[in-house]
């Protein structure tokens, strides 16, 4: 028989365990072909210049992380399945082939998965193109008219890049088995089965990993730019966790005998220990791979709300006027905008623009900013209709030498934390937190301080005022039509010197920013490949479990354990195989996404729940199916 037919029935006797690879693969490629597609495309094109300009580079960013996140589940998967067919293939040496055939039977088998997931995902991928098109730009809330655009390097680039990773990890494995001895093939699966003592360097790793999970916790909370830092020792603290941690938890249970000897505890208990003795790492991957997908979701989410924030804040006013000298005929202004929409309110005011020193952690530099009183904020947001916002701004938060911060409109993110702000002989001192509050919109190109009115009081001799009209009218996206602009500027510079006043539409800005709800959409997809990617190894691994554990099973009814019992046990078994790694995942992405939201300025606990029941549904889905697949298997 030729290596290739051997290698196919391979692929057809073991499809049971390639379905979720396959199926991931299969979405995986997917993904990257419409990405591409998009990219290479003329679609984006209808987003205007500058909009087209960052929807593409952010896409490139997303097909970089989604072919380094291919490449490394690629490998992880190959890893898994070799180690779970390694005792197959030692029986093939020890029937009389060399290393060298056997080792084609493999690299064969596996490109016969990488040729055929290629294969049906770049077909779906270019078939369904459009519908995927059509989906992103819907989640975005954009009316485009999609056409069917396939361009050839698009599929290329696809094909090849798939291939690649897909032949490099194939050949990895070819060489294992070639480097690998009978012997060593056939007691691969027993590696881990010596008992493991909690001893004395057990706790001392535990305690140490523990330190680095919660110390890296502490990091990312109190300064967003150890975000890299916080990621190894993280990380690092996770294995150690897995590793050492559960060792001892189970330990201490197997040690309880009123714990060990209720129900089926004692088969959950030794399962659960021998499992995660054994495969710490991979389980450890696994929460690894659930803080970054949860991350994904919830960085996806938070490009939605990033983006409506600075709608809101873009669009405070209709058109805002800004001049260092009066701003004359108000009520003509005002006259002049019923004719597009009523008047919903109106905020004329002088603020005070300061020249100051900003010292942080990166630079010391000299810029104006706009400084406004508490009770001139206040005010503010009374007349614009925004008064809940004040109580958000406390007495604690601008006493002493405290002030609060509002970032420069249009930024969509800052990592400084804490700064000095000097202004004249005054120093004062900015949170690690920004915030994002309603007062003067997008009017003035400054970042804005928020302080006491005493310490107003002794500033305000360093600064000029400006003076600032805002105007808010119903049905103001009529704005963007430009006959209707047109007209409104005409009629404007009859009483408006558009050499002394500023005019600002905050629509316009808003428009500069659609390539945010994009990356939204995309995100969106690029999450639901990892998660699918995700739960497909948890299955593999389970699979990998549950025929490792047939004559476990086996022996077990044999001497009386109930079938209903064993269920329950298995039941408890699998759940705790996804609650554990998933469980310090989510904690994980917690601490993520909240450092997300520091950096953009945005409350993402909202974001981080959506996230979180979305994973869970997943993963309990997940769940079940392989619940029932391991009972199907073990026979019971």
């Amino acid at each position: 028989m030729s290596v290739l037919r051997i290698a196919y029935n391979n692929f057809k006797n073991n499809i049971k365990i390639y379905t979720m690879f396959f199926i991931s693969m299969i979405f995986s490629v997917v993904i990257l072909s419409n990405f591409m597609i998009l990219l290479k495309g003329n679609t984006l094109d209808y987003l205007g210049k500058m909009n087209k300009e960052y929807s593409k580079m952010t896409l490139q960013i997303l097909i970089i992380m989604l072919t380094l996140f291919m490449l490394f589940f690629i490998w992880y998967s190959s890893n898994i399945f070799l180690k779970n067919r390694k005792k197959e293939i030692g029986i093939y040496t020890f029937m009389g082939l060399d290393s060298f055939t056997v080792g084609r039977i493999y690299f064969t088998e596996m490109m016969l998965i990488g040729l055929s997931s290629c294969a049906i995902g770049t077909g779906i991928g270019v078939l369904f193109s459009k519908f995927f098109q059509m989906i992103v730009f819907k989640m975005a809330d954009f009316n485009i008219d999609i056409k069917f655009n396939i361009t050839a390097d698009s599929i290329m680039y696809t094909v090849a890049t798939f291939l690649i990773i897909f032949i490099i990890m194939a050949l990895k494995g070819f060489i294992n088995i070639l480097r690998s001895s009978v012997i060593d093939l056939l007691k691969d699966n027993k590696k881990g089965d010596e008992p493991v003592k909690v001893r004395f360097y057990t706790y001392l790793i535990a305690a140490v990993s523990l330190f680095f999970v919660i110390y890296g916790y502490y990091m990312i909370s109190n300064d967003k730019t150890k975000a890299l830092r916080t990621l190894i020792i993280v990380c690092i603290g996770t294995y150690g966790l897995f590793g050492t941690v559960l060792s001892v938890i189970f330990n201490f249970l197997i040690n309880r005998k009123s714990i060990l000897y209720k129900g089926e505890n004692i088969i959950t208990i030794n399962n659960l220990f021998y499992r995660m003795r054994k495969n710490f790492t991979t389980y450890a991957t696994i929460a690894i791979f659930t803080a970054c997908t949860v991350t994904v979701l919830g960085a996806a989410v938070s490009m939605k709300t990033l983006y409506e924030k600075q709608a809101e804040n873009n669009e405070l006013y209709s058109l805002t006027f800004t001049s260092n000298e009066e701003i004359k005929n108000q009520e003509k202004i005002k006259e002049l905008f019923s004719g597009i929409g009523k008047v919903k309110y109106s905020v004329n005011d002088s603020v005070l623009k300061v020249n100051v020193t900003e010292k942080n952690s990166f630079r010391t530099e000299k810029e104006d900013f706009i400084v406004l009183s508490y009770d001139q904020f206040a005010d503010i947001l009374r007349r614009n209709n925004h008064q809940d916002s004040i109580s958000k701004v406390t007495s604690d938060m601008i006493s002493g030498n405290n002030v609060v911060y509002i970032p420069r409109p249009m930024t969509l993110g800052s990592l400084v934390n804490k700064s000095t702000i000097v202004i004249g002989d005054n120093i004062f001192q900015k949170g690690k937190d920004d915030m994002k509050l309603p007062v003067i919109g997008c009017a003035f190109n400054n970042q804005t301080l928020i302080v006491s009115n005493e310490n107003y009081k002794k500033i305000e001799k360093y600064g000029e005022k400006n003076n600032f009209l805002g105007i808010k009218i119903e049905n103001d996206s009529k704005l963007l039509d430009k006959k209707v602009m047109d007209k409104l500027v005409t009629g404007m510079s009859k009483f408006v010197n558009v050499k002394q006043v500023a005019i600002t539409c905050g629509i316009y800005k808003t428009d500069r920013i659609a390539w945010l709800k994009v990356i939204y959409a995309m995100m969106a997809f690029l999450f639901l490949v990892f998660i699918l990617a995700e739960a497909s190894i948890i299955y593999i691994k389970i699979y990998g479990d549950a025929n490792e554990d047939k004559i476990k099973y086996k022996v077990l009814k044999n001497i009386g354990t109930s079938t209903k019992e064993l269920g329950r046990s298995i039941n408890k078994e699998v759940t705790m195989f996804y609650l554990i790694p998933v469980m310090v995942g989510l904690v994980h992405s917690y601490f993520a996404i909240g450092a997300l939201g520091n950096i953009i300025s945005i409350d993402l606990t909202k974001t981080f729940v959506i996230s979180v029941i979305v994973s869970v549904v997943v993963f309990f889905i997940s769940a079940v199916f392989s619940s029932r697949m391991f009972k199907k298997i073990v026979r019971v």
